[in-house]
C-alpha cells in the first residue's frame, strides 16, 4: 500500500494511477472479482501446545474475528526464539480468555473503545 503525502507525489506518479484505474474500470465491466482475501496463516506449534493444555484458551481465540485471530498470530509468530514465543503466548492469555484483540484497551474507561484513547487519564481520583 502507498501513501501520498502532498499532490507533487500524486502528480509524479499520475500515468500509473490513471493505468491502475482503468484497469480497476474494466474488471467491473467484465464482472470480474479480485481476491483481495490474504493468505490465511499456520498456527505455530507454541499455540497448538498451549491449545492442548487448555482448551478454554483455544475456544477463546476460536471465538475471535479472523483479523484479531491473525493480529494475535503474527506478533506471536515474530518472535524469533521459540522461548520468546512461549513467553508472549503466556502473557497475553489472560487478553485472550476475556475477549480482548491484540490492539484493544484493557482500561475499562475510554470513551472510545476498544481501544484506550487516554480520556480517563484526566479524571480526578478520589
Amino acid at each position: 500500500m502507498y501513501c501520498f503525502t502532498d499532490i507533487s507525489q500524486i502528480l509524479e506518479q499520475k500515468d500509473l494511477i490513471k493505468t491502475y484505474i482503468f484497469g480497476a474500470i474494466e474488471l467491473e465491466k467484465f464482472e470480474q472479482k479480485v481476491d483481495t482475501t490474504s493468505p490465511s496463516l499456520e498456527l505455530i506449534d507454541e499455540l497448538k501446545s498451549s491449545f492442548e493444555e487448555d482448551v478454554t484458551f483455544q475456544k477463546a481465540y476460536e471465538a475471535f474475528s479472523p483479523g484479531r485471530q491473525r493480529g494475535y498470530l503474527i506478533f506471536f509468530s515474530s518472535a524469533k526464539q521459540s522461548k520468546t514465543r512461549h513467553a508472549r503466548i503466556d502473557k497475553y492469555r489472560h487478553r485472550i480468555l476475556n475477549g480482548f484483540g491484540m490492539n484493544d484497551g484493557v482500561c475499562g474507561h475510554s470513551k472510545r473503545k476498544p481501544n484506550c484513547d487516554g480520556s480517563h487519564k484526566n479524571l480526578e481520583v478520589d
